[in-house]
């Protein structure tokens, strides 16, 4: 490190390297990633085989979850990720304290792929995510159809799965490939202005699309040259 960096760099680097040391020393960032992809894969499968003549009408449950994932991921990480809810601090402290923490506005880049632990949701996310689908599935296919629930089951893994490697992508280093793909860097930059310490609690809350932060007045972008 040199002798003559400025205080605050050198103290953010400290921290970040005091955040990555709690990282349990078994851990497989290959192992993290891949839980949640082989269960979209597994899902997206099983879904495949299961649909028996799906009507029009019933392709419909696809953009609606989808909405209500947008939705949910929006209230999650606003009230829950940004907020003390009750039974859910610890959430809020692992974001705050560990991912906001380690991964500043002007810093968002990954420095070696065990910091994925800081990225992705915990390692069971995918089980859990799993557990609460089903039963919600499986009441949607009492209300509605078998198929509309088959639907809207592998939706929400599929939304799931492209949460973690969007977020992934957002912290790869700017330069990366990755952000040839049409769109990615914008998304990147919507997600970078909401690492910023005083953006954070009330701005740019989805993840993936910023759909709900459009819809509810949310969407921070800065203001043009010359505006008020």
């Amino acid at each position: 490190m040199p002798l003559n960096e400025p205080a605050a760099p050198r103290a953010r680097r400290r921290r970040r390297a005091e955040i990555a040391a709690r990282i349990p020393r078994g851990y497989s960032p290959a192992l993290h990633l891949a839980a949640p992809t082989a269960l979209g894969v597994v899902v997206l499968a099983a879904v495949a085989r299961l649909l028996d003549a799906v009507a029009p009408v019933e392709l419909l449950a696809v953009p609606a979850t989808l909405l209500l994932a947008l939705a949910f991921e929006w209230w999650a990480h606003r009230s829950v990720l940004h907020r003390r809810a009750p039974l859910l601090g610890a959430l809020c402290e692992r974001h705050e304290r560990e991912h906001h923490l380690a991964f500043t506005a002007d810093d968002m880049a990954l420095r070696s792929a065990r910091e994925l632990w800081l990225v992705l949701t915990p390692p069971c996310s995918a089980l859990l995510v799993l557990a609460l689908l089903l039963p919600i599935a499986a009441a949607a296919g009492l209300l509605l159809s078998r198929d509309a629930a088959l639907l809207g089951l592998a939706t929400a893994v599929g939304f799931f799965v492209s949460y973690e490697w969007l977020h992934l992508a957002y912290h790869l280093p700017p330069d990366s490939p990755v952000y040839r793909v049409p769109g990615l860097a914008r998304l990147r930059e919507h997600h970078r202005r909401h690492h910023d310490p005083r953006l954070m609690k009330r701005w740019n809350f989805n993840v993936t699309v910023p759909v709900f932060d459009l819809v509810r007045g949310t969407l921070w972008s800065p203001r043009p040259r010359g505006g008020a």
